[in-house]
C-alpha cells in the first residue's frame, strides 16, 4: 500500500470530515486544460468519437457553504460524455455523486462503486507525477462503471468492449495492454464493500459537463501543505 497517499487521506479526512454540502452549494468552475491520460474512441448510446480519457485541469473559485474549501487548480474527472467543459467561468452545484450526472443521476450503487475506486487509487490518480496510462485507466474505469455497472453481477458487468460503453485507441484497435491492467485493477475493485466512505462529490451543471472531485481537492497546494504536515509529525516521532 502507498504509504504516502494512506497518509494525505487520513489528515484530509481528519480536517473536512465536517464538511457536509447541500444542493444550496455553490461553486464557479474553468477548464484550464488536460493532464495526464489519453485520446481514446469511445462508443455511448449511438455516438462514436474521439475524447480525451485523463485529468482535466480546472480553476475553483467563489464557493458557497462547504464548497468554500474548493480553491485553486484541481485535477478532475469527468461523468458524463454528453456535454463538454467551458473555458469561461460557469457556475455549479455541488451535488452528491449518486445525483450525477444532472440529467442522468447514476444512482447510490453506481456512485458507491465509483467511491471504491477513488478509495483503491488513494490520490495517485490526481496528481502531477501519475503516468498517462493511469490516468487514461481511471477516467474509463469511471465512465465504465456510469454507463454499465450491475452491483448484482460486479465487475463481470463491465467491460470496454460490451455494454452500453466502449473504447478502444482511436484507430480502432483494443486499448493499450497497459491501460487494460490497470483498469482491470479499479473494476475488479467496483464491488469491493470492504471499502468504507469516499471523499468525493460531484460538480454539476445542466449545460456543462460534471466533473468528480475530492473534498477537498487535493490540487498541488493541497498535497504539498499535507505532505509537509506529514513530514513533520514523522520527524517529531
Amino acid at each position: 500500500m502507498n504509504t504516502r497517499f494512506t497518509c494525505l487521506a487520513v489528515a484530509f479526512a481528519a480536517v473536512f470530515a465536517t464538511a457536509s454540502f447541500s444542493n444550496a452549494d455553490m461553486v464557479d468552475m474553468r477548464f484550464l486544460g488536460t493532464g495526464h491520460g489519453r485520446n481514446v474512441r469511445v462508443t455511448i448510446g449511438n455516438s462514436t468519437f474521439s475524447c480525451f480519457a485523463g485529468q482535466l485541469r480546472h480553476d475553483f473559485s467563489n464557493g458557497t457553504g462547504a464548497a468554500s474549501i474548493l480553491q485553486g487548480e484541481v485535477n478532475t474527472y469527468c461523468t458524463d460524455l454528453y456535454q463538454h467543459v467551458s473555458s469561461s467561468v460557469q457556475r455549479f452545484t455541488v451535488l452528491p455523486v449518486a445525483s450525477a450526472p444532472v440529467g442522468g443521476a447514476m444512482g447510490a450503487d453506481k456512485a458507491a462503486a465509483v467511491g471504491n475506486i477513488y478509495n483503491l487509487a488513494l490520490g495517485t490518480q490526481l496528481t502531477s507525477s501519475t503516468s498517462n496510462d493511469m490516468a487514461a485507466a481511471f477516467q474509463l474505469a469511471v465512465w465504465e462503471i456510469v454507463t454499465d455497472f450491475n452491483p448484482s453481477l460486479g465487475a463481470s458487468s463491465l467491460s470496454l468492449s460490451t455494454g452500453g460503453f466502449r473504447a478502444t485507441q482511436t484507430n480502432g484497435a483494443s486499448i493499450w495492454s497497459s491501460v487494460q491492467s490497470i483498469l482491470n485493477g479499479y473494476l475488479s475493485a467496483a464491488n469491493n464493500s470492504s471499502f468504507g466512505p469516499s471523499n468525493i462529490a460531484a460538480i454539476s451543471s445542466g449545460s456543462f459537463q460534471d466533473q468528480l472531485v475530492t473534498i477537498p481537492a487535493p490540487g498541488p497546494a493541497a498535497l504539498a501543505g499535507v505532505g509537509l504536515l506529514m513530514i513533520g509529525k514523522r520527524r517529531r516521532r
